[in-house]
C-alpha cells in the first residue's frame, strides 16, 4: 500500500476523534440525535482545524446505514465510500475553480434528483467565499427552500466576504485554533504509535511552530520523521525549521538593554552569513519579546500555558528588570512593520540592522544631536554676524545692535523674519522651515499662498505676514479661517506656543520700518538722547509703519460692480479720485471718477488687450 501522510492517516473518523471543538461536535451530535437536522451549514476558521473534516464526519451520520446516527459505524459501504472520497450522495465542491454562475445552475439542476443509495445529497463547498456575486445570487432560492433530501455545508477561511444572504439561510459554526495542550496531546499519540523517540522540549517546540493548526503540527512532525528517522533531537528540529537558538534572541536583547550597537550588528549579520531566514527570525525574535512581556507583567505560574520553558523563564525574568514595558511595546510595533514591508525589500537584514540602530542608539543620538544643534546654534549667533535691512544696506555685527530689539534674517523661501526677542528669532528661524514643509504635504494651497511673502514679524504673540501689492489674492486666501486655522496649529505643534495671524500689504520699494527702528537704537548708543536726528528718524518709523499696515485700495462703494470688475480683471490699484459734476454721469475716457493704473507690464498688457 502507498505510503500516507500523517495528516491523512490520522484525520478524525467520528465526533469524538474531532479536539479542540467541542461546542461544535456536541452540537451536531444532539442535532441527530433530536432529528433537528438543518438544511445548510455554515464552517468557519482558520486553517487545519478541523472543517472539511466535520463536514465528512456529518455526511457519514447522516448517510449511515444505521443512521442517521451521530456515531457512525465506518463499516458499511455507505461510509467507506464516504471516507475514501467516492460516494455518489456525497459531493464535494472546489469553491475556487467552480466559482461562476453557470457552475451553480448546474448544481441547482442536479439537486432535484434523489440520493442514490443513502437518504440524504450532502454537497460540501468548501472555501465558498470563492464564489462570485452572480454564482452566490443564484444559489438563494436553491438554498433557502432546497428538497428536503439535500444538506449544504459550506467551509471558509473568510467568513466575511460571504453575503449577508447566504449568512442568513445558515447555522454558521465557528472553529477555533486547536490549544498547545491539546496539540501535543495528539502528537503524543502519534509518536507512540510511529516508536519515535522525542523530548518534551522538542515536542513543545512542534507545537508552537503549528500555530494553532492540528494539521499543519502533523506536517512538520511527518518532515521531521522524513530528516531526522525515528531519533528525533532538538537541534534538527531547529535546522529544519529554521528555528534560531534562544541564546541568540537573549544576546540581541541584551544588546539593547546596553546599548550596544556593534554588537547588535553582529548578530544580525552572523545569522544573515550562516544563510538563516530573515521572516522566521522576525517572527522568533517578535515571540521572544512578546515572552518577556509576558514575565515581565504576568505571574512566573501563569506562563506555563504560553510555551516558556522553566529553564528560560528564569532568564526571561532576570532580564525583564533590565528593559522598560514601553521599549518592548515599540519593538512589537516595529518588528509587525518590518514584516510587513518585507516582501517589497530586495535585504530584509538591512531592517534589522536599522532595528538595532533605532533601539540602541536612535533615541539617545536623537538627544545628543538636538543638544549639540543648540549649542552650535546659540555659538553661531554670538559669533557671527547677523544681516540687517536699513537704507544703505549697511552689515551690522551683534555688538552694535542693543539687546532684545528686531532683528530679521532671510529665510529659505525668501521672506524676512522678524522679531522682538533673540531667543524667539532664533527658535522661530529653526523651526520656520519645518512647519513651510509640513504645509506643504498637508495642504499645498495654504503653502503656495505664504511663500510669496516678503516679510513676517512677530509682535506680542502675533505673527505678521507681510505682501506686495500684487500679491493681494494670495493675502486675502490665507485670511480665510480654515486656512489661518491650520497654519496656526502648525506653529504651535512646532514653537509650543499659538500665535494670532495678521496678514498685511507691504510693498517691496518701501523703506522695511525694522530696520529703521534698529538704526535709531544704534544712533541712540553713540549719541545724545532726543536729538534732532532721532525725532527725524522717529517720525521716519512711524510713517513706514503707517504706510505698512494701510491697505493699498481704498474702499469702492458696493454699487460700482464695473469699477470691481476692472479692478480685478487687470489687476489695477486706484491711484487718484476725481470727484466732478458729468452732465450724464459719465465721461468718455473715464471710469465713474476713477482713475486706474494697471500694474501689468507692457507686454502683457498688449496681450491682455490694453489697460
Amino acid at each position: 500500500m502507498a505510503y500516507q501522510s500523517l495528516y491523512r492517516k490520522w484525520r478524525p473518523q467520528v465526533f469524538e476523534d474531532i479536539i479542540g471543538q467541542k461546542h461544535i461536535t456536541q452540537t451536531l451530535i444532539n442535532a441527530i440525535s433530536l432529528n433537528r437536522i438543518s438544511h445548510a451549514y455554515l464552517f468557519s476558521g482558520p486553517r487545519g482545524v478541523g472543517k472539511t473534516t466535520t463536514a465528512r464526519i456529518l455526511a457519514k451520520s447522516l448517510n449511515c446505514e444505521k443512521g442517521p446516527t451521530p456515531y457512525p459505524c465506518n463499516k458499511c459501504e455507505r461510509c467507506i465510500r464516504i471516507t475514501e472520497g467516492y460516494s455518489m450522495d456525497v459531493i464535494e465542491i472546489d469553491g475556487a475553480s467552480n466559482r461562476g454562475i453557470d457552475d451553480i445552475r448546474d448544481l441547482r439542476n442536479k439537486v432535484k434528483f434523489a440520493p442514490a443509495e443513502g437518504k440524504y445529497k450532502v454537497y460540501i463547498i468548501d472555501e465558498v467565499h470563492m464564489l462570485t456575486t452572480e454564482a452566490f445570487n443564484a444559489l438563494l432560492k436553491t438554498l433557502e427552500e432546497p428538497p428536503s433530501h439535500v444538506v449544504f455545508i459550506f467551509a471558509t477561511t473568510a467568513p466575511h466576504k460571504i453575503p449577508n444572504t447566504i449568512l442568513s439561510r445558515c447555522q454558521w459554526f465557528n472553529f477555533r485554533r486547536i490549544s498547545l495542550e491539546d496539540i501535543i496531546n495528539k502528537l503524543k499519540m502519534i509518536i507512540k504509535d510511529e516508536k519515535l523517540e522525542i523530548d518534551g522540549q522538542t515536542l513543545n517546540i512542534i507545537a508552537r511552530s503549528s500555530t494553532g493548526s492540528m494539521r499543519d503540527a502533523e506536517s512538520i512532525l511527518d518532515q521531521i520523521i522524513a530528516y531526522c528517522g525515528k531519533e528525533i533531537t532538538l537541534q534538527k528540529v531547529r535546522e529544519v525549521l529554521g528555528i534560531i537558538e534562544e541564546d541568540v534572541f537573549f544576546n540581541f536583547v541584551d544588546t539593547i538593554i546596553n546599548h550596544n550597537t556593534v554588537k547588535g550588528i553582529e548578530i544580525v549579520n552572523r545569522i544573515a552569513d550562516l544563510g538563516g531566514d530573515a521572516s522566521q527570525f522576525i517572527k522568533n525574535l517578535m515571540e521572544y519579546v512578546h515572552n518577556l512581556s509576558l514575565i515581565k507583567v504576568c505571574k512566573p505560574e501563569v506562563l506555563n500555558f504560553q510555551g516558556i520553558f522553566t529553564e528560560d523563564r528564569e532568564r526571561l525574568l532576570k532580564q525583564s528588570k533590565l528593559i522598560k514595558l514601553g521599549k518592548l511595546f515599540n519593538m512589537v510595533d516595529y518588528l509587525a512593520e518590518v514584516e510587513r514591508k518585507m516582501k517589497y525589500t530586495h535585504n530584509p537584514w538591512i531592517l534589522l540592522e536599522m532595528l538595532v540602530l533605532k533601539f540602541t542608539a536612535g533615541e539617545d543620538y536623537s538627544s545628543k544631536e538636538i543638544e549639540k544643534d543648540q549649542d552650535e546654534g546659540y555659538l553661531d549667533l554670538s559669533k557671527n554676524q547677523d544681516i540687517v535691512k536699513s537704507d544703505n544696506l549697511k552689515v551690522k555685527t551683534r555688538e552694535e545692535i542693543p539687546p532684545k530689539k528686531k532683528i530679521q534674517n532671510k529665510t529659505k523661501e525668501g521672506s524676512f523674519i522678524q522679531t522682538k526677542e533673540v531667543s524667539t528669532n532664533l527658535d522661530l528661524n529653526q523651526v520656520w522651515p519645518i512647519i513651510l514643509n509640513k504645509l506643504k504635504k498637508t495642504k499645498m494651497s495654504v503653502y503656495s499662498f505664504i511663500i510669496v511673502n516678503n516679510l513676517i514679524t512677530i509682535e506680542n504673540d502675533k505673527l505678521i505676514i507681510g505682501f506686495n501689492k500684487k500679491y493681494i489674492f494670495h493675502k486675502e486666501s490665507l485670511e480665510k479661517k480654515n486656512n489661518k486655522i491650520l497654519l496656526q496649529e502648525l506653529i504651535k505643534e512646532e514653537m509650543g506656543r499659538p500665535l494670532a495671524i495678521e496678514c498685511i500689504i507691504n510693498d517691496d520699494g518701501e523703506e522695511d520700518p525694522s530696520s529703521l527702528e534698529v538704526e535709531l537704537e544704534n544712533k541712540r548708543k553713540v549719541t545724545e538722547p532726543k536729538n534732532e536726528g532721532e525725532e527725524e528718524i522717529e517720525e521716519r518709523v512711524t510713517v513706514e509703519k503707517d504706510k505698512v499696515k494701510k491697505i493699498s485700495n481704498n474702499k469702492i462703494s458696493e454699487d460700482n460692480l464695473l469699477l470691481k470688475e476692472s479692478l480685478s480683471l487687470f489687476k489695477g490699484t486706484i491711484i487718484e479720485e476725481k470727484i466732478e459734476n458729468f452732465k450724464e454721469g459719465r465721461k468718455e475716457g473715464s471710469n465713474n471718477g476713477y482713475e486706474i493704473s494697471n500694474e501689468t507690464s507692457p507686454n502683457n498688457a498688449e496681450k491682455d488687450g490694453g489697460s
